[in-house]
C-alpha cells in the first residue's frame, strides 16, 4: 500500500470504538482523551524522519496507551476484524460459518487460479461495516502469503501449517494497516518514498514477529478442533497481550 497519507485519520474526539465495530455493546465506554492520538503520530513522524527504532517504540507506547484506550478498548475496536477472522478460520477449516455470501466452499474454488480463489474467499467473508476494505486488504495479504507457490487453487492444499499461517497472517495485518490508518499524515514526514517504505515494513515487521509469538502457541495442536468462536476468543487475547507488551516500551 502507498504510505503517503491525504487522509489525516480519525480526530482526537473520534469514539474510541465505531458502533459497527464494537463487540461488547452492552458495556459502556470511556470517553475519548483529548488529542489522543497526537503523541503516537508525533513520535511515529519522528520514526518516518530519523529511521530509530526508539521512536517506533515510544509511537507504538501512546499508541496503545492514549491513542486506543488499552488492550480491552483495542480489542472491542477490532470486533469486526475477529469476528471476520473467526469466519475465515472457519471456512479454511471445512466448519459451517455465518456470512458467507453465495455459499460458497473449498471444493467449489479448486480449479481456479489461487489469485481468483482467494480474491473470491476474501470478497464472501469481509464484512460489510466500515472495516471491510481493511478485512478484506489482511485476507487477502495473508492467503497470498501462506498459499505462495501455488498457481491453481486445491482444496487439499489448505493444510493444518496453511491455516496456522493465514490467521497469523490475517491478524497481523489488520493490526498494521488499523496503525497506518490511525497515523494519518503522519507517513507524510518521510523525505523520500524509500524512506515511507521502509518504516512501513518495519512497522508491518514488529507487528507480526509480536502476533506470531503470541498466537502461535495457542493455534498449535490439534487446529481442526477449533471453532471460530474459540478462534474469535484467542485473537482478541493476542490483540490485549500485544498491547500489553507495547505499552512497556514506555
Amino acid at each position: 500500500m502507498g504510505t503517503s497519507q491525504s487522509n489525516p485519520g480519525p480526530g482526537g474526539k473520534s469514539p474510541l470504538v465505531p458502533s459497527w465495530a464494537d463487540d461488547m455493546p452492552e458495556t459502556p465506554l470511556p470517553p475519548s482523551p483529548v488529542a489522543r492520538f497526537k503523541p503516537f503520530r508525533e513520535n511515529l513522524g519522528k520514526f518516518l524522519s530519523s529511521g530509530d527504532k526508539k521512536d517506533l517504540a515510544n509511537s507504538l507506547a501512546h499508541y496503545v496507551t492514549k491513542g486506543t484506550g488499552g488492550g480491552e478498548i483495542a480489542a472491542r475496536r477490532m470486533g469486526s476484524v475477529t469476528k471476520a477472522g473467526g469466519g475465515l478460520f472457519g471456512f479454511l477449516n471445512g466448519k459451517p460459518t455465518d456470512g458467507i455470501e453465495g455459499n460458497i466452499d473449498l471444493a467449489e474454488l479448486s480449479g481456479l487460479s489461487c489469485e481468483n480463489a482467494i480474491s473470491k474467499i476474501s470478497q464472501a467473508l469481509s464484512t460489510r461495516d466500515g472495516d471491510s476494505d481493511k478485512i478484506r486488504a489482511s485476507m487477502n495479504h495473508a492467503l497470498t502469503e501462506a498459499l505462495d507457490g501455488v498457481e491453481i487453487f486445491d482444496m487439499n492444499c489448505i493444510t493444518d501449517e496453511v491455516i496456522v499461517a493465514t490467521m497469523i497472517g490475517y491478524l497481523a495485518e489488520s493490526i498494521f494497516l488499523q496503525i497506518v490508518m490511525d497515523a494519518g499524515k503522519s507517513w507524510n514526514k518521510a523525505e523520500t518514498p524509500s524512506q515511507a517504505i521502509d518504516a512501513e515494513n518495519s512497522l508491518r515487521e514488529v507487528v507480526k514477529v509480536i502476533v506470531d509469538k503470541k498466537l502461535f502457541p495457542k493455534l498449535t495442536g490439534s487446529i481442526r478442533r477449533l471453532t471460530p468462536t474459540q478462534v474469535i476468543i484467542l485473537q482478541r487475547e493476542v490483540i490485549k497481550e500485544t498491547w500489553a507488551d507495547w505499552e512497556r516500551f514506555q
